[in-house]
């Protein structure tokens, strides 16, 4: 399944389901960031300053996903 974004329409086309409009839901990251990002220097504070944070590679500093609310109707991790 794959969700696409339709800048034209505004609205977003999922794979299976085609135009789901806005019937959709947000999965959060399951790479243990903070919205998106870790804290360099609560991980490792003698070679971090504070305040210096990276980008979580699974979510590429977005928190999670925009999933299609259909596909993903019984995730238990979808907030709709």
């Amino acid at each position: 399944m794959s969700l696409t974004y339709d800048r034209k329409n505004k609205t977003y086309i999922c794979s299976i389901h085609g135009d789901i409009g806005d019937n959709t839901a947000w999965v959060r990251c399951w790479n243990g960031c903070d919205d998106g990002y870790f804290d360099d220097y609560e991980e490792d504070p003698i070679e971090c300053e504070p305040g210096e944070y990276s980008t979580c590679s699974e979510c590429h500093g977005n928190g999670g996903w925009t999933v299609c609310g259909e596909c993903n109707i019984d995730n238990p991790d979808a907030e709709f």
